[in-house]
């Protein structure tokens, strides 16, 4: 099979934290401090393993890994705490990513969002911005029913455009979500995130293609 290149591609399917929206610091500060208030160190692998989990099953995940009597219930409460009102008011979008989407939306490409946040928390911050309306498709990985360590999140939201895989990039900051969709049969194009937990070095490898920020996949349209 022959890859397109990025700029040819019909669809385009978003992850949010860490990929549009800059707020994987938010909730790096969440996790450690939330567990801090049960009385745990956050340990150095737990940030890969929740982080593209939705907040049911990433409370669920804490949970059962530290025996917290709380339950997922207990642990969600404390994240919503935590997070209180920064999607409504104060989470920023990543560089370049209101200009990709400009520049995808303007050649007529179809925009699509995959992702383990819940919509109302992704709306509220989208609407702000000003870019929900660009997508037609939202899928969470609680709408899919796996986490995206499973394609079923990405497959969902390309059908849903209307397209195969083929014909989509997705783009990931983490190197789960990058190589479920690169085996899926997706382009997988990567951004690098600070606080992902991912492995540079690993996401070289998964992805098909990986820059700094969304300003190198702009350029392909300057």
């Amino acid at each position: 099979m022959v890859l397109m290149k990025f700029a040819d591609l019909k669809g385009y399917i978003f992850d949010l934290d860490g990929t549009l929206l800059a707020s994987t610091g938010l909730w790096y500060g969440i996790y450690r401090k939330a567990l801090a208030r049960f009385g745990i160190e956050m340990p150095d692998d737990y940030v890969a393993h929740v982080n593209h989990l939705d907040i049911s099953r990433g409370t669920a995940y804490t949970a059962e890994r530290f025996g917290l009597a709380c339950g997922a219930e207990g642990v969600a409460k404390v994240w919503r705490e935590y997070a209180g009102d920064a999607y409504a008011s104060a989470i920023e979008m990543t560089p370049h990513a209101k200009e990709l989407l400009s520049a995808l939306a303007a050649r007529g490409k179809k925009l699509g969002i995959a992702t383990a946040l819940d919509e109302d928390l992704a709306r509220a911050c989208l609407t702000r911005h000003g870019v929900w309306e660009l997508f037609p498709v939202f899928v969470s990985v609680g709408d899919a029913g796996k986490d995206k360590s499973a394609p079923d999140v990405y497959l969902t939201a390309a059908a849903r455009l209307g397209l195969l895989p083929s014909e989509c990039a997705v783009v990931e900051d983490g190197a789960v979500g990058a190589e479920t969709a690169k085996k899926a049969g997706f382009f997988s194009a990567g951004v690098t995130d600070p606080y992902s937990g991912a492995d540079p070095a690993l996401m070289r490898r998964v992805c098909d293609r990986l820059e700094s920020d969304l300003g190198g996949y702009l350029a392909d349209f300057e």
